[in-house]
């Protein structure tokens, strides 16, 4: 079964990521949220690091992983964070970033 893990932290975008996507301007630091799939429960700080240096980021700090509520995505003060869990559940993960 897929869970869908939040990993909160913040770190400094490099302006080289592995990919194009909508980043934030280089040499930014940035609080961020990664949604990352994976097969338990269990935090998976390692795996959930690679994922964001393939984002471009470095000088990483990150929390403790921990899965999220799915009922609350049904909260429409949660509705921008409904689309991050459907891309991260048929993608793999997906990252909300903070100006």
């Amino acid at each position: 079964m897929k869970n869908i893990i939040l990993y909160p932290g913040s770190a400094r975008f490099t302006g080289t990521a592995a990919f194009e996507w909508a980043s934030p301007t280089k040499g930014g630091v940035h609080r961020f949220i990664l949604f990352l799939a994976q097969s338990d429960r269990i935090s998976r700080q390692d795996m959930a690091r690679q994922e964001i240096e393939l984002f471009g980021f470095s000088e990483i700090e990150l929390g403790e992983g921990r899965a999220i509520d799915v009922e609350s995505l049904n909260d429409p003060s949660m509705a921008a964070f409904r689309r991050h869990y459907e891309s991260a559940f048929a993608e793999g993960c997906s990252l909300v970033w903070y100006p």
